[in-house]
């Protein structure tokens, strides 16, 4: 069933307008200096710290999560496991993220560690963003023929080959999927960072408090610039959904 032109158009209208109306606005009142706002917020100390640590944390996030999601993912193949690490996204990725962060600070005052905030920020980030992790690998372990693993194990293969030989090269772009949404989701979340970062500041608490002090052009202009990277980041996942469907198009063909 199709969605008519119409209705598809507005469905993106009421989805894309108000996003990039940001990037519209982060270019008014500039007074004949297109560029004014970006100027500012490019020379703002506390906002390109802040971007420069969001930048360092979101990477470590998303490494974090794609290892431990394919790990964790890797219970697809165990149908008992699975049932068990599927309740446990479930009830992550279902905690509200101030409770979540709560928790975690529990944690980290229990064991002692007052002043290992980014560590906890990296755990909390990880948390919230495997659940999604977890269900990217399994859809893509879903196309991996039984058969393959079955023909791995029958001919002596070890676990730890058949892992790294058969099922890491088969989910290589999902792999790359993972981190970039991974990052995306590190890099513009606000309450788990709120809670978690201390006296660091990231460029999402930064915004956020800009807006509540009374925002200027520039919040528009650091607005952009998160939205940039959201686009080029989601640009790239569809770059490398094209390039390994291009090869394995390349591969059948040979063949």
């Amino acid at each position: 069933m199709k969605i008519s032109k119409p209705i598809l158009l507005l469905l993106l209208g009421v989805m894309v307008i108000p996003i990039f109306s940001i990037i519209v606005l982060s270019f008014q009142n500039t007074g004949g200096e297109l560029l004014k706002w970006y100027y500012v917020i490019l020379k703002n100390e506390r906002f390109t710290e802040a971007f420069g640590l969001s930048l360092v944390i979101s990477t470590i996030t998303a490494l974090l999560c794609t290892f431990f999601s394919f790990i964790f993912s890797l219970t697809w193949f165990n149908k008992n496991q699975m049932f068990v690490v599927l309740v446990l996204i479930l009830v992550i990725g279902l905690l509200p993220p101030d409770i979540m962060a709560l928790s975690i600070i529990k944690v980290s005052q229990l064991l002692g560690l007052y002043n290992s905030n980014l560590l906890f920020l990296c755990i909390g980030l990880t948390l919230y963003t495997m659940p999604i992790g977890v269900l990217l690998f399994w859809s893509r372990f879903y196309f991996i023929p039984d058969s393959l693993i079955i023909s791995g194990k029958d001919i002596g293969m070890k676990r730890f080959y058949i892992v790294t030989k058969i099922i890491l090269p088969l989910s290589r772009n999902t792999a790359i999927s993972c981190f970039l949404l991974s990052f995306l989701l590190a890099f513009n979340e606000y309450p788990r960072t709120y809670y978690l970062s201390g006296a660091d500041v990231l460029v999402s608490e930064f915004l956020n408090g800009k807006l509540s002090s009374g925002a200027d052009g520039s919040i528009y202009a650091g607005g952009s610039i998160t939205i940039i990277i959201t686009a080029v980041s989601i640009l790239l996942m569809a770059l490398f959904q094209a390039i390994f469907n291009h090869k394995g198009q390349t591969v059948n063909a040979k063949s």
